[in-house]
């Protein structure tokens, strides 16, 4: 019988696992985050997943502090991936490691899945479970999908039109795949797969490259202007930098106008972005006729904000869409005399004669951005905050029909800020607005990313942009104030784009949208994630009574 001592001894001369976990799982983390903005080595991202697959699936018993390691390293890839969001106000640090800590359990359940279905061929389980992830982390507390492998693909136009049918989801299952056959590179059976993934590209790219060059497209392309300020976001209400903004913003406006008569073209639309419009577009009840007993000066900046919009779309020659908050007067009816009106994020449409022809209430709200969650039943949570009262949702998306300067009529589709960060959001809006017999020609994002001072954040919001193109088969402009503004195409082809932290404006013809009706992911929306979702949860049932790779379990110790 061997001794205690000589046990002891055993295994003190073999070194902790978790700190080989540790060590491996961070290169997993360093490859994922160099594939990102602001470095964007994107090929990193074909093998990214390689090390923490190899952690998944080695033979030696997981213990505590293996999982431990495995969180933490998931945990490191986000620190650096997100640390623009400490950057708005001294207090996001502290939501920045709560987000981080969160999005760190995502890796952490990936390998957990992986290893639990070692019987399952790794290349079959590790993608599925890997989208399904996706899936669900773009839906929990309101969804968030930045900096997802499939981003840094956004290069690759000939790659990233797989989205058409299957989302954002669909590229980085591709992604998911190539590290999964790597990663067992010296097994016969996933050489061959290899050697199919790897034709089955080819013919993708033959494929999509020869569909740009027929595909039909409508003939209408709208000239738009893109007004990029430069004006640092803050939380202190000062009314003269407010008029400082709106001076900016009129006299870019104006360079615009002149920039398209020298090129000899007359203005369809002008966007401002996000909160860009610094007087507030007052409502009573949803209307824009005060009842009796408003008192004279609400009544009055109710009708200056429509003046103003009037008067300098008049002077442009040119439909206006703003960025702008809306103040819904409430009155006798707030329930709560310290909030008088209920406040939205929205973007109004003025006509070029003036009149104000749609308002879209942002549907998809920031959490801790713009709402506290519960605190609509405790409002004195928002005294904790910066924030007076937090924003009220929107009824849903709404169609912006603009007439061009040849008659035709161009109907624009508007989401603000972190809507275009969340796939489905997109795409409802798109569908919703096709059933109602207005399909959006051009998608439009207006945001303020002013917040994050230039930082990558600014890149992986157009990585969000370019694939809510593709997905919806249908162009997207963006008005970022700080930047990045941009015009991109239905392929999701970045035409033109501003720089940051700077003065911009972009005047140019919009990309015509295909004549091919609502793509595959708009009529059928996550089917694809969906459908990995079952696969995952169907292999962790197969395999829930061991892990091991032929059926037999494997020990987890406490580490």
């Amino acid at each position: 019988m061997t001794s205690q001592a000589e046990t002891n001894t055993t295994k003190a001369a073999i070194p902790p696992t978790w700190r080989r976990t540790l060590a491996v799982s961070l290169v997993g983390s360093l490859l994922l985050w160099l594939a990102q903005p602001p470095l964007g080595w994107w090929p990193l991202a074909w093998v990214g997943v390689v090390p923490w697959l190899v952690v998944a699936r080695r033979e030696a018993a997981f213990g505590r502090k293996d999982w431990l390691a495995v969180w933490l390293a998931g945990t490191a890839y986000w620190l650096a991936a997100l640390w623009w969001v400490c950057l708005p106000h001294p207090l996001t640090p502290i939501g920045w490691l709560f987000l981080c800590a969160y999005l760190g359990c995502y890796p952490l359940a990936f390998v957990a899945i992986v290893r639990r279905c070692r019987r399952v061929p790794v290349w079959v389980v590790a993608p599925a479970a890997w989208v399904a992830l996706e899936f669900v982390q773009a839906h929990l507390f309101s969804g968030f999908l930045m900096g997802a492998p499939s981003h840094s693909q956004i290069g690759r136009i000939w790659l990233i039109q797989v989205a058409w049918a299957t989302g954002a989801y669909g590229v980085s299952g591709m992604l998911i795949l190539m590290s999964s056959l790597l990663s067992e590179w010296r097994r016969l059976s996933s050489c061959i797969v290899l050697g199919m993934y790897v034709g089955l590209l080819f013919a993708l790219s033959a494929t999509v490259h020869e569909r740009r060059h027929t595909r039909r497209h409508h003939n209408e392309q709208p000239t738009i202007a893109l007004i990029q300020g430069d004006t640092r976001a803050t939380w202190d209400p000062d009314p003269e930098r407010h008029r400082r903004i709106m001076d900016r913003q009129v006299a870019l406006s104006r360079e615009a106008l002149r920039q398209a008569q020298s090129e000899g073209m007359g203005l369809d639309l002008v966007v401002w972005p996000e909160s860009m419009f610094r007087t507030p577009l007052i409502t009573f009840g949803g209307g824009y006729n005060p009842p009796e007993g408003v008192d004279i000066a609400t009544t009055n900046a109710a009708a200056n904000t429509l003046n103003y919009l009037r008067g300098l779309s008049n002077e442009l020659g040119a439909a206006m869409l703003v960025g702008i908050d809306r103040f819904d007067y409430l009155g006798a009816a707030a329930p709560d005399p310290e909030f008088q009106y209920d406040v939205y994020n929205s973007a109004a449409l003025v006509s070029a004669d003036g009149d104000l022809t749609a308002v879209y209430d942002k549907t998809h709200r920031v959490p801790f951005g713009e709402y506290i969650p519960l605190a609509e039943g405790m409002p004195a949570l928002y005294y904790l905050t910066p924030m007076a009262g937090g924003l009220r949702p929107g009824a849903g998306p709404v169609a912006m029909p603009v007439e061009t300067a040849s008659g035709e009529t161009v109907n624009f589709a508007t989401n603000i800020c972190y809507e275009s960060v969340v796939p489905h959001v997109i795409r409802r809006h798109v569908r919703e607005l096709t059933e109602a017999g207005a399909a959006p020609d051009v998608l439009v994002n207006v945001t303020n990313d002013a917040w994050f001072w230039g930082a990558s954040e600014l890149d992986m919001h157009l990585a969000c942009d370019i694939f809510r193109a593709v997905e919806t088969r249908t162009p997207m402009i963006v008005a970022a104030n700080g930047g990045l503004s941009a015009v991109i195409d239905a392929s999701g082809r970045v035409v033109e784009k501003g720089p940051r932290m700077a003065e911009h404006v972009i005047v140019a013809r919009v990309p015509a949208r295909p004549i091919s009706g609502p793509s595959f992911y708009v009529r059928y929306g996550d089917w694809f994630a969906w459908c990995c979702l079952i696969v995952t949860a169907g292999a962790v049932m197969m395999c829930r009574r061991g892990v091991g790779i032929h059926g037999s379990g494997t020990e987890e110790t406490d580490g």
